[in-house]
């Protein structure tokens, strides 16, 4: 018989209500949620009420937390880390009592954050962090190397169209955000916030950069990355990179790597804030066969993911279709009770999640570049991009494309930048970053009226205009946070941040 777990759910926000805890529930018989601990006295409360925890098992920060399991009041076996905000202290506070960790990505904004936590489990010579990517154990991506393996792989194309949130989790009954808090602990979180995001960007990243870094890298093509590497392992080198439309933010990323054994990798991510639902497929080429995977997103528990199948027997053309009989979040609960019970190591961990901040870090730094700026600090350089039309490439290194755009550059010796990575927030205090839910909220696309005149619809997240002083044609600082009922309109009510700019962009 399985042992069941006392797990403490830290963090009360979207992820946690919309995808975590309705699989905690259901798996009664694996899970118990023994503790919740938000520093929102408010969410803390409507939370705990919403999913019966008792009054006398819920915490305001990790410190109290562990000061009850210290005075053996509270019982833990594991821990679910889905807060709003930096996670690497809280981290090391629950890894120094020995406690595992399912972390919702990213670990941190820097190379240097996340250094710190593995690190540690160098040190310690154990494993103790799981990085919460579902679909890294989605059955129907374990199983694709089994229908096309890697030494047969020819390309993987992997595209995301990812809706504001409503699609995503305006189902899912989330408590109210709440904005209790006082305004020097806010503002203390918000300057904590800004300035780790700052440091993972680059001292010469503009306000636009450091959005681009957080909404459209830790939070979208992050999430691509840990489906690759779950499949054929991670990406080896970067070929290219483009960013488009011009100025709009996070708009689309298009990315071209290569894997060890040669094969080619393309990784698209569009954030569209009309689109009226989430779309995520990978094809898969090889010699002889033909390979598509849809992927549902994690919050919409009850799809299930699908393969389908093409190849040539015999001079006849078959297809085979079949479809996972279980979700991804199940499924990834399972692998993390694995973990904690048995010892079973994660598909992704603290070296993982480092090695991935150095390469999203790497592809900003070529988004960057082709707008012939850099990442490091600079005081003579301009803040302002260079004005342009259409989509840039961006050669992986940062030397800027000339001519005609074209997709697929070969480079045989990228230069890569220093290492960055992220997590964020979604209280009110650092309601900028929402690393929590995948996707923004709110509509960034600039539109056309009847007459033919640009409408800009932008989210309203700052008391000052961007920080590198040009109007915004998307989000000028960041992903509001979406611990509450989720919409697709701007958020004009909410209070807002200066902070700089989230899970689910992850799904």
């Amino acid at each position: 018989m399985p042992k069941t777990l006392n797990i403490a759910v830290i963090g009360a926000g979207t992820m946690a209500q919309a995808v975590h805890l309705p699989v905690l529930r259901r798996r009664w018989d694996r899970f118990t949620v023994a503790a919740l601990v938000d520093h929102s006295p408010r969410r803390r409360r409507e939370s705990s009420e919403v999913w019966g925890i008792e009054e006398d098992k819920r915490y305001e920060t990790v410190a109290d937390l562990i000061s009850a399991v210290r005075a053996k009041t509270l019982t833990i076996d594991a821990a679910l880390l889905s807060t709003d905000g930096l996670h690497v202290e809280d981290l090391l506070t629950l890894m120094r009592r020995g406690i595992p960790v399912l972390v919702e990505p990213p670990v941190g904004f820097s190379a240097d954050e996340v250094e710190q936590v593995a690190g540690f489990e160098r040190m310690t010579g154990r494993r103790l962090l799981m990085m919460a990517y579902p679909q890294q154990y989605d059955d129907s991506v374990t199983r694709m190397s089994e229908h096309i393996p890697a030494k047969d792989l020819r390309m993987v194309d992997h595209e995301v169209l990812m809706p504001a949130s409503q699609p995503l989790f305006g189902s899912a009954h989330v408590t109210t955000a709440s904005y209790d808090l006082p305004t020097e602990v806010r503002s203390q979180r918000r300057k904590a916030l800004q300035a780790a995001v700052e440091a993972g960007a680059g001292g010469g990243a503009t306000q636009r950069d450091r959005d681009l870094y957080v909404k459209g890298l830790l939070t979208g093509v992050a999430h691509q990355m840990a489906v690759i590497e779950a499949a054929y392992g991670p990406i080896a080198r970067l070929v290219a990179v483009r960013h488009w439309p011009k100025g709009v933010i996070p708009g689309s990323i298009e990315l071209l790597g290569e894997l060890d054994g040669g094969a080619q990798v393309r990784l698209v991510w569009h954030y569209l804030p009309f689109s009226p639902e989430y779309s995520e497929s990978v094809q898969v080429l090889s010699a002889r066969r033909r390979m598509r995977v849809e992927l549902p997103a994690p919050s919409h528990s009850d799809v299930r993911s699908t393969v389908s199948l093409r190849e040539k027997k015999s001079g006849v053309v078959q297809e085979t279709s079949t479809t996972a009989p279980k979700g991804a979040v199940e499924l990834m609960w399972e692998a993390f009770h694995a973990f904690v019970d048995k010892g079973t190591q994660p598909v992704s961990g603290a070296a993982e999640a480092a090695a991935q901040v150095k390469l999203l870090r790497e592809v900003l730094s070529s988004i960057v570049g082709a707008d012939g700026r850099s990442l490091e600090a600079d005081e003579d350089a301009d803040d302002e991009a260079p004005e342009g039309e259409g989509p840039e490439l961006a050669v992986a290194g940062g030397a800027a494309a000339e001519g005609e755009p074209e997709l697929i550059v070969e480079i045989t010796d990228p230069a890569a930048e220093p290492p960055a990575a992220g997590t964020a927030e979604d209280d009110p205090a650092t309601a900028d970053i929402d690393v929590e839910s995948s996707a923004p909220d709110e509509v960034a696309e600039p539109l056309a009226d009847a007459q033919g005149g640009e409408i800009v619809d932008v989210w309203r997240l700052s008391e000052d205009p961007s920080a590198d002083g040009t109007a915004a044609d998307g989000p000028a600082t960041g992903i509001p946070a979406t611990d509450g009922p989720v919409t697709d309109s701007p958020a004009v009510d909410a209070p807002t941040s200066t902070a700089p700019t989230s899970e689910g962009p992850r799904p």
